[in-house]
């Protein structure tokens, strides 16, 4: 049921871009300052949606790759502390069954 309900929404949602695309056919004259570009607008705005996707991939990247660094380093923190606490636990044993 929850495949149909996605697949339902997927329609619905290309239904809408197929609409908004053919309202907007009249050409467009963007202006660059070094060159004009001639072309429809639907296909200025699918390539300004584009590059804001791909500029908000770009910068979520970084913060991402930051973070998996991080985490990796705390990680190793944690497993020598880990490491640690278990050789202190097994000296406190053996001075103990030493002293008995």
């Amino acid at each position: 049921m929850k495949k149909q309900w996605s697949l339902i929404g997927i329609l619905v949602l290309v239904l809408v871009i197929v609409i908004f695309s053919w309202l907007n056919v009249q050409p467009v004259t963007v202006n660059f300052g070094f060159s004009q570009v001639t072309m429809p607008l639907v296909v200025i705005l699918v390539i300004s949606l584009l590059l804001g996707v791909i500029l908000a991939v770009l910068f979520s990247m970084t913060t991402i790759l930051q973070q998996k660094q991080e985490l990796k380093q705390i990680k190793s923190k944690l497993e020598s502390n880990q490491a640690m606490r278990r050789a202190d636990k097994n000296i406190r044993q053996d001075t103990k069954t030493k002293e008995k």
